[in-house]
Formats: structure tokens, C-alpha cells, sequence
């Protein structure tokens, strides 16, 4: 009886950091500020991640949400360098 109990109590578990991760994640796409939402979403999947061993549940949420954060932060890194260089092309004009 004491096993069925413990299997009920752990599937009601869930895990809200490699959710969070997720959820930023794809917040990261819409508002980058040069990649750093889309850290935010790394880390937070990253530990949501680690958390999957102890809860069972959140491991598609978690690896969705580093892919993304990484692609996010790839993009944030690019639009500095872009912007950059086309500060430097304005600079150079006048």
C-alpha cells in the first residue's frame, strides 16, 4: 500500500525550472537584449535538467529550453556584432 501511495505523490510532481526554462526560452525570441534572456532560459533549463533524475518529468521541456536559449544567444551575439559593425561603416562615412 505504502509503494502505491509513493507512486501517486511522485507523479504529481512536476518540474518548474526546466518548465520556466522553456517558457523564457521562447520569451527569448521575441525580446533578446543581446542574449541575455536567452542565458536566463540556458541556466534555468540547465538546472531543470539536472533536476529530471530526482522528479522524472520535465526532461523535453528542459532540453527545448536550452536548444532555444542557445539559438537565442547565438542571435543576441550576431546583433551585437551587426549593429556594431554598422556603427563603425556609419562612423566612417562622416
Amino acid at each position: 500500500m505504502e509503494e502505491n501511495n509513493e507512486q501517486t505523490n511522485n507523479q504529481g510532481q512536476s518540474n518548474p525550472l526546466a518548465l520556466a526554462g522553456f517558457i523564457v526560452g521562447l520569451c527569448s525570441l521575441l525580446i533578446n537584449f543581446g542574449g541575455i534572456v536567452g542565458l536566463v532560459a540556458t541556466v534555468l533549463s540547465g538546472v531543470g535538467l539536472s533536476k529530471v533524475k530526482a522528479t522524472g518529468k520535465g526532461k523535453g521541456f528542459a532540453i527545448a529550453g536550452l536548444v532555444i536559449g542557445i539559438i537565442s544567444i547565438i542571435y543576441g551575439i550576431y546583433s551585437i556584432y551587426t549593429a556594431a559593425n554598422m556603427l563603425s561603416n556609419l562612423s566612417s562615412l562622416y
